[in-house]
């Protein structure tokens, strides 16, 4: 872990800004101040956590490596596959907007038909360490999936005496992103939009058991934005690992390479990572454990490396590796 005085002080300095503009902004501006307040606060958040991960890790050039699978539409509505504009949406979104997490084209081989398919528990519950271990062989740092819960029609009343009737059409997404280094949940979360339509619509829409969805376009944008954000923010928090695949001699394969980050001659500490921790419903973990060794890469592909051993207290196929 590395802590620069100054980069806490560079910290404290951009919320103080950030706060005086958002006072500012609530103060001079006729637009509505909750929309200036929602608006500050995430533009505060998001800069704070970034600054916040440049104290805290020393691996700020190192891409995390995610994949989105598994996305399903689990609505009433199939006519149309509105998953897959999340399928897409999701990975476009990362890759343009998100400075430290990549999506990339994992190509074909068996690990990556393996990762279509999620694989599942006999509960019905995803097999969290399953998707870990494909995950480690692709050299991904996390894995996406979700689903489209519902899209439906939804009326609501507004006022105390004189009631306001309002439809509206309800699009409701859950997202969960899974760490493989340990298998476990960095974000599990449910995120929703409406669009509110006309009665004449709506009763249309009643009568044909069809929705014809107003300002789609708009709203799945917006609702991208909102998720790609948060899956952003959760993936980048983590810090990055890399795993290693085989060990012959004193020659170490890991699953990441050059679209990582990783560059020939740069030193990265072993840790085992083989411990597996039980929980309910068949449920295991991967358990960070202790420093047993330190290696040096010599050689980068697109997505896999070579290393040599510097020091070596027990290495073994499945360890994790990290930044100096």
């Amino acid at each position: 872990m590395r802590v620069d005085q100054r980069q806490i002080s560079r910290l404290c300095f951009f919320v103080f800004c950030f706060l005086l503009v958002a006072g500012l902004n609530i103060l001079f501006v006729n637009c509505s101040p909750q929309k200036t307040i929602d608006k500050t606060a995430k533009t505060v958040t998001k800069t704070t956590q970034k600054i916040t991960r440049n104290i805290r890790f020393s691996d700020d050039d190192l891409q995390r490596l995610a994949a989105v699978v598994g996305f399903e539409n689990r609505s009433l509505y199939r006519s149309k596959d509105f998953a897959q504009l999340f399928r897409k949406g999701i990975p476009e979104y990362l890759n343009k907007e998100c400075d430290d997490v990549t999506v990339p084209d994992l190509g074909t081989g068996e690990d990556v038909e393996r990762l279509k398919a999620l694989p599942m528990l006999k509960s019905g519950r995803v097999d969290n360490f399953a998707l870990a271990t494909i995950g480690r062989q692709l050299g991904l740092n996390a894995v996406v999936t979700g689903s489209l819960d519902d899209i439906g029609l939804i009326t609501e009343k507004h006022g105390v005496i004189l009631k306001d009737t309002q439809h509206s059409i309800q699009m409701s997404v859950s997202v969960q992103i899974y760490d493989t280094e340990t298998g476990t949940k960095v974000l599990d979360e449910n995120f929703r939009r409406k669009v509110e339509i006309e009665e004449l619509d709506y009763d249309l829409m009643r009568s044909e058991e069809r929705l014809i969805l107003p300002d789609l376009n708009e709203t799945v944008s917006d609702l991208l934005a909102e998720m790609g954000e948060r899956i952003c923010w959760a993936i980048e928090d983590q810090p990055w690992n890399g795993f290693i695949i085989s060990i012959a001699d004193d020659r170490v394969i890991l699953s990441a390479g050059d679209r990582s980050g990783l560059r020939t001659g740069d030193e990265l500490e072993v840790f085992d990572n083989t411990r597996i921790l039980r929980g309910r419903d068949g449920q295991k973990f991967f358990v960070h454990g202790k420093k047993i060794g330190e290696i040096k890469v010599v050689a980068v592909a697109s997505g896999s490396s070579e290393a040599v051993v510097i020091s070596d207290n027990g290495i073994k196929t499945g360890s994790s590796v990290r930044v100096k």
